[in-house]
C-alpha cells in the first residue's frame, strides 16, 4: 500500500511536470519587470517553478541565459545573485554573466524595509546576495 502524501509538496515531489512545462528562467524575470509585471512576484514565481527542477540540465538551463537590465540596479544584481547562488546550491556551473560589473551595487540594499528585518537580512543573506550588497533574510528564497 502507498503512503498518502501529506501536501502539495509532497504530490509534486512524486507527480513532477514534464520538461517542457518548466519555462521559467532568470531571463524571463527580467522581461516580466520590464513588461511592468512586480519584481517579487516573477522572482517568486521563477523560483516555485525552478523547486520543481529535478535535474541539473533544467537547472542550469533556467538560469544560463543573461537577463536583460530591467532598469532598476538592485533587480539586477538581486538576479545576479540568484543566479550565482541557485548555481552554487546545486553544484552547477555558475553562469559568466553573474559577475558583470552592472550585476553589483554601490550601495547596501535591505529587500524589506521593514526595520526590525535588517540584522536578520545581514546575519542571513546567502554570500552569493552579500558580496553584491543585497540583503534578505535566507528564508525568502525557499519556496514549500
Amino acid at each position: 500500500m502507498a503512503t498518502p502524501l501529506t501536501s502539495g509538496s509532497d504530490w509534486l515531489a512524486a507527480n513532477p511536470p514534464a520538461a517542457e512545462q518548466l519555462t521559467e528562467t532568470l531571463a524571463g524575470v527580467s522581461a516580466r519587470v520590464r513588461a511592468g509585471e512586480d519584481f517579487g512576484f516573477a522572482v517568486r514565481e521563477f523560483l516555485d517553478e525552478f523547486a520543481l527542477r529535478g535535474d541539473d540540465l533544467t537547472r542550469a538551463e533556467a538560469i544560463a541565459t543573461a537577463p536583460e537590465p530591467t532598469g532598476d540596479r538592485r533587480y539586477d544584481a538581486f538576479l545576479g545573485a540568484l543566479g550565482e547562488h541557485l548555481a552554487v546550491a546545486h553544484h552547477l556551473e555558475r553562469p559568466a554573466w553573474t559577475t558583470e560589473a552592472m550585476r553589483f551595487l554601490d550601495r547596501f540594499w535591505f529587500v524589506s524595509e521593514v526595520p526590525g528585518f535588517r540584522a536578520i537580512s545581514i546575519a542571513q543573506a546567502p554570500a552569493a546576495f552579500r558580496r553584491r550588497g543585497v540583503f534578505l533574510p535566507a528564508r525568502s528564497l525557499h519556496r514549500v
